[in-house]
């Protein structure tokens, strides 16, 4: 189901992200050690507590969260948003779509400026513009998932960490 498969791209995207920023992983807790330790500066297993802790923060945007998305989505080819959420909740969950692959760690983060806290914020913020979106929401506010001042400070930072989650989503065809 080509549903299934944007849904699939936008949860790739947010995992990427989330590679790319760490604010989400403890709820948007402020306080760890980490926080102010640059991204590109962590040992490997900082960068695996790091990697984990944004994982977790993608893990809790829920299979409604993203149907919504992809009703908004389907929206802006002529299906009715609501009929395409409820089509999305009620497809069974594909195995192969569950496992992303694991990009996240510290090879990902070599060169990045931007502190943990830093990117902890700009995943919290992709993960509350996910939660956000609803069926009247305008088809725009899926192609700004992540184009949030917190994200900006992330890209200036780490040029490139914020730009595949929409990439991945534009062209696609539902």
């Amino acid at each position: 189901m080509t549903r299934m498969k944007l849904l699939g791209f936008l949860m790739a995207g947010l995992a990427l992200a989330a590679c790319g920023d760490d604010e989400v992983g403890n709820g948007g807790e402020t306080g760890s050690e980490l926080d102010g330790k640059q991204l590109g500066s962590l040992t490997a297993e900082e960068a695996d507590e790091v990697c984990d802790d944004l994982r977790e923060e993608a893990e809790a945007i829920s299979k409604e969260d993203m149907c919504e998305i992809a009703g908004v989505f389907a929206s802006g080819f002529g299906m009715e948003c609501e009929t395409a959420k409820q089509e999305c909740i009620s497809a069974p969950e594909d195995p192969e779509e569950a496992e992303e692959p694991d990009t996240c760690g510290a090879s990902q983060f070599a060169g990045c400026t931007a502190t943990v806290a830093e990117a902890r914020a700009c995943v919290a913020s992709i993960a509350n513009s996910f939660r956000a979106i609803t069926c009247e929401s305008p088809l725009d506010d899926i192609t700004n998932l992540g184009q949030t001042a917190e994200c900006a400070v992330m890209e200036e930072k780490c040029p490139g960490s914020t730009e595949g989650e929409v990439e991945e989503t534009e062209g696609e065809a539902p």
